[in-house]
């Protein structure tokens, strides 16, 4: 397997959104990455964060791969080369491992990468794009994500990036705040609103392209305004948050000034891919404007808490690394050699022992005669 990697690690939010493969893109661009002469199976990863290309094949199909980043990015190869980090053989399998695991996230631990790499293997396979290499390798991270959540902290002491976003708004010095949030039904809006609803004081109102009035959730209520009406509420809002999916801006600095008319700071949170909000708003006087970019900075503390549960996260992954690249080996074994069972069926037990005795490293032959020991052989 081969990996091709742009995420936030390698990349500012500008270049991640230019590298971005929405869902209505998602189904050519697999096309043409399949189309590829090297190439015979393939899954697609496109997040706020990442959009990773993993694809199985002959070796060395980085170019071919490169080519068609390029052309959906609208750039050359030469940026995509300079953005992208390569992986190969097991180190790729090992870094789909990582990125399932929330341990390659920008929140060291969060939960949302578990769902949206799943999602993404299942329209590949769905698609039929995947066969029993990506398939194996990818059901055996999703479980490995799984154990991993379960039986180390790491997730349990993890926050995400909406919900760091959201402690942004909790450390405004006014007792009582007022925070107009749109995109609210979304997956990011809902972590937000949720959080938000957590805590006392705060009044939450909510744009919808629905219904004005009031709902219910979890047992507190939200006032709901027509999105078009987003910019009559800015003046009374203490903070204002934009986690939507909409290609266009929710807001731009020129009506943002005009609708301001009480002076106070004001914080706006932008935690969207494209970003939400003009960057010019943050050359408004008393506002202060949060990216995505900038909730990296806020993850630093978060992630610095969580060592000890990375290392017990690292020794889960490990073990799981290794029997899926076993049953990987020997798949491969199996299938370059249609006779391997009658070559080996005259072999005695005894010269098959010397045989991997004076070929393996003493580590290696040494947990072999552990399993034949363990099992009774």
């Amino acid at each position: 397997m081969e990996c091709i990697s742009i995420s936030h690690k390698t990349a500012k939010s500008a270049d991640r959104q230019q590298c971005y493969v929405p869902e209505e893109s998602r189904e050519e661009f697999l096309g043409k990455i399949m189309s590829l002469d090297r190439i015979g199976q393939c899954v697609l990863l496109s997040t706020c964060n990442r959009t990773e290309i993993y694809v199985q094949g002959e070796a060395n199909s980085f170019q071919g791969v490169e080519e068609v980043f390029a052309q959906a990015a609208g750039s050359d190869v030469e940026w995509v080369r300079s953005l992208a980090r390569r992986y190969e053989g097991r180190r790729a399998v090992q870094h789909l491992f990582r990125v399932v695991c929330g341990m390659e996230s920008m929140v060291i631990g969060e939960d949302e990468i578990l769902g949206q790499t799943k999602d993404a293997y299942m329209y590949a396979k769905e698609a039929g794009y995947t066969g029993y290499e990506l398939n194996s390798i990818f059901q055996a991270a999703l479980a490995c994500a799984k154990r991993v959540k379960t039986q180390t902290m790491i997730s349990k002491t993890s926050v995400s990036v909406a919900t760091l976003a959201a402690n942004e708004v909790f450390r405004l010095p006014m007792a009582h705040k007022t925070v107009l949030l749109m995109g609210s039904s979304g997956k990011m809006g809902g972590i937000i609103l949720k959080d938000l609803l957590s805590h006392d004081n705060i009044r939450v109102i909510a744009t919808s392209r629905s219904h004005n009035g009031l709902f219910r959730n979890n047992s507190a209520c939200v006032e709901t305004v027509d999105y078009r009406e987003r910019y009559e509420y800015l003046d009374e809002a203490d903070a204002v948050v934009s986690a939507t999916s909409s290609p266009h801006y929710t807001l731009t600095a020129k009506r943002v000034k005009e609708s301001l008319k009480t002076v106070k700071e004001r914080l706006f949170l932008d935690i969207s891919m494209p970003p939400d909000m003009d960057g010019d708003i943050a050359k408004i006087g008393h506002c202060r404007l949060v990216t995505l970019d900038e909730v990296s900075r806020l993850a630093g503390e978060n992630n610095r808490l969580k060592q000890q549960a990375i290392a017990d996260a690292e020794e889960i992954l490990e073990e799981d690394l290794e029997k899926i690249c076993n049953v990987l080996a020997f798949h491969h074994f199996i299938g370059s050699d249609a006779c391997w069972k009658e070559k080996y069926q005259g072999v005695s037990a005894k010269k098959l022992l010397y045989l991997l005795r004076d070929e393996l490293d003493n580590k290696s032959f040494q947990a072999v005669l552990d399993v034949l020991t363990k099992n009774g052989l």
